[in-house]
């Protein structure tokens, strides 16, 4: 009996305790799942605000370029030679093999 009144703890307090805090650690973790499952929101409220901020591109008409192209490839030797050097390191051959006989620009949409 003289321990008991030194400070020892009944089992009965010792279960209480025990499911307190088990109880406090549960009721702590699913408060922190909930924070972490309202992530997705943040960016979503993020990208919304990018989205509507980025200004959209203005369309330039083709043909003025398409004249400019053929302006320029008046003189392509430069031209043929990064396309055979290409076409060789793509190979892994050397470029004395082939011979480039015409240059045509490929459509836009295979480009994407």
């Amino acid at each position: 009996m003289m321990l008991l009144a030194t400070g020892a703890i009944s089992a009965g307090k010792a279960l209480m305790n025990t499911l307190i805090g088990m109880g406090t650690v549960f009721l702590v973790l699913i408060f922190i799942s909930y924070i972490i499952s309202l992530f997705k929101y943040i960016n979503q409220t993020d990208t919304k605000k990018t989205i509507e901020t980025v200004p959209t591109p203005t369309l330039i008409p083709s043909e003025p370029i398409a004249e400019e192209i053929e302006e320029e490839l008046v003189d392509d030797t430069e031209l043929v030679a990064v396309i055979s050097a290409a076409i060789a390191a793509y190979a892994g051959t050397s470029s004395e093999g082939f011979q480039v006989r015409s240059i045509k620009r490929a459509a836009k949409s295979t480009w994407k």
